[in-house]
């Protein structure tokens, strides 16, 4: 869980630029390290408070508090004695106010800028009150570790707390993130605020939703709408969003770019979700992570953090280049926005103390329907799942460069190591790794007969791979 409390810290250091002091809540705080570190590290630029229901995990994070040379401010509604502490350690640095209660009623009592979820579990219970009184323009990050649910082993415990249907797919750690991220707006909607999803990570042991609040009806409406179900073919595991509209289609087959309903008995297809549908990554918000990662010397954090970056833009790592810190702290300070090139979302970034008119809001929202063409591709292909048998197909980073030439959006991913984030359709993923795919050679044949017999079978298997009909027949032995 180290990755996931430095990407939280880089998160609330990136927010802590925007405006100061930022009221900061980790709801869930068992130790206290995570806010510990916020304290720390970043001063007067955040009012903390950890809470916990447990009475041990109080006095622990207490105890810590005093440890690491930082002051304790007692909930008054907890102690008598608490108001004088809060008044003579009122200012100082490093303040960190401790409370008992359930996370729910704290979130329902206070108002936050930033608030960290990590139940130990599912987070479902707690978006509610989380959205409820975060301050417009907050960010809310929710740390789930109900693994088996989210990862589809426990299809039944998905279904009755994300409300979900999955299952276990070539790209289940993506589908992961979008059922929280459907969730955390589902609550947020619930609440008359939209959302902006500044990143998704999920690894081994946990998923990590970072978002930021749009109050509104209108967010609150454009961030419904982006909620919609997927459907996945179990032949060949192709995947399409389903087309907006509220009429019953008569053959939702033909939204497949497959055509194993065709060729295949039976029912292809099923349908999952519902999902988050648009884009998982702010290049913008990640780039100023990054810069933070550097400026508090966290080396471990980097290299996922560049990762997203190349993921975000959906760009070869060959194509991408960081900025300096000096470029970016000239950004910062100008106050100025950031746009990049393929990125659906514009991160502002903001003088300190200030934060964005309704103007400047409604303008992003138009610039975000103005630029639905460029949408940033979702989910990803694993190369191996669809390698060609008898055939060595080449190294990921050519294969990226082939695809980028062909004129596909291409990245790698976070979620899977050996994955391709391509807006590339699967049959045109395939025909292009089984062009540069080399035969497989065997011994005991002569080299003559070894040849030609590759050769044959190179040429049968372009063929049938530019051949819808046969491409699709041959999708259960690929």
């Amino acid at each position: 869980m180290k990755l996931n409390r430095q990407l939280i810290f880089c998160t609330l250091a990136a927010l802590a630029e925007e405006r100061k002091p930022l009221e900061c809540l980790d709801a869930f705080g068992a130790t206290g390290i995570m806010g510990l570190q916020w304290a720390k590290h970043l001063g007067n630029a955040v009012k903390v408070t950890i809470n916990d229901l447990n009475e041990n995990s109080v006095t622990l994070i207490q105890e810590n508090c005093h440890l690491n040379k930082l002051k304790v401010v007692v909930d008054s509604k907890e102690k008598e004695e608490g108001d004088d502490i809060l008044e003579e350690g009122e200012g100082k640095l490093g303040n960190i106010k401790v409370t008992k209660m359930d996370a729910n009623v704290l979130m329902h009592l206070r108002s936050f800028d930033f608030i960290h979820l990590d139940p130990f579990g599912t987070s479902v219970n707690y978006l509610d009150s989380a959205f409820r009184n975060i301050r417009n323009l907050g960010i809310v990050s929710v740390t789930s570790t109900d693994i088996s649910s989210l990862y589809a082993k426990a299809q039944h415990v998905a279904r009755r707390h994300y409300g979900c249907n999955i299952v276990r797919t070539e790209y289940y750690k993506e589908l992961a993130a979008r059922i929280v991220v459907a969730a955390v707006a589902r609550a947020a909607a619930r609440c008359n605020k939209g959302i902006e999803v500044l990143f998704a990570v999920a690894l081994e042991h946990f998923v990590l939703v970072v978002v930021r609040v749009l109050r509104g009806p209108t967010s609150a409406d454009e961030t419904a709408k982006k909620i919609q179900y997927l459907i996945h073919c179990q032949w060949c595991e192709e995947r399409i969003f389903q087309k907006d509209g509220n009429m019953v289609e008569e053959n939702p087959y033909r939204q497949l770019p497959c055509n194993c309903h065709g060729s295949m008995p039976g029912k292809t297809a099923i349908e999952l979700g519902p999902l988050w549908s648009s884009s998982l990554f702010n290049t913008g918000f990640l780039k100023r992570m990054l810069f933070e990662s550097l400026h508090h010397g966290l080396d471990d954090i980097q290299p996922l953090i560049k990762t997203l970056i190349f993921e975000s833009e959906c760009t070869p790592q060959s194509q991408f280049s960081v900025h300096s810190p000096s470029n970016l702290t000239k950004q910062e300070e100008c106050g100025i926005s950031i746009k990049t090139t393929d990125d659906t979302t514009t991160d502002n970034y903001i003088a300190q103390g200030k934060r964005k008119c309704t103007e400047t809001i409604t303008n992003l929202a138009k610039k975000q329907k103005a630029d639905s063409s460029t949408e940033h591709p979702p989910f990803y292909y694993n190369i191996h799942r669809h390698s060609i048998k008898g055939m060595n197909m080449p190294k990921l980073k050519k294969f990226l460069c082939y695809l980028s030439q062909a004129g596909f959006r291409v990245s790698r991913t976070h979620f899977d190591p050996m994955g391709v984030r391509t807006d590339a359709p699967l049959m045109q993923f395939k025909s292009i790794l089984l062009k540069y795919s080399t035969p497989t050679y065997t011994g005991g044949q002569s080299e003559g007969h070894v040849q030609s017999t590759s050769e044959d079978t190179v040429a049968d298997r372009v063929e049938m791979s530019v051949n819808d009909k046969a491409e699709a027949s041959n999708c259960r032995r690929w």
